[in-house]
């Protein structure tokens, strides 16, 4: 079964270099992306940004921020989010 909830736990912050997992995640049709950590409020902004693109191929995914909150709360939060599909919930640290 593939997933299709993401969470981001930042420790290093945004860096450009990341837009290829980021681009990378929207091609594999993940509806929730969840950043927490360094910079979460500007790996939402990018994501989002990504997403829309110029407008010709704008994809569709839920995306939050979520600064000063535990990493198992936000876990959590992802885990309890309803999407479409049955899904478990991929954490990844950078």
């Amino acid at each position: 079964m593939s997933n299709y909830k993401f969470v981001l736990i930042s420790e290093s912050g945004y860096s450009k270099k990341h837009d290829k997992l980021l681009l990378n995640l929207l091609e594999q049709g993940y509806e929730l992306f969840c950043a927490v950590g360094k910079d979460c409020e500007v790996w939402e902004e990018i994501m989002d940004e990504l997403s829309v693109g110029d407008g010709s191929n704008s994809r569709y995914i839920t995306t939050t921020s979520h600064p000063e909150e535990s990493i198992e709360d936000v876990i959590e939060f992802a885990k309890l989010f309803s999407i479409n599909k049955e899904s478990d919930v991929d954490v990844v640290r950078i």
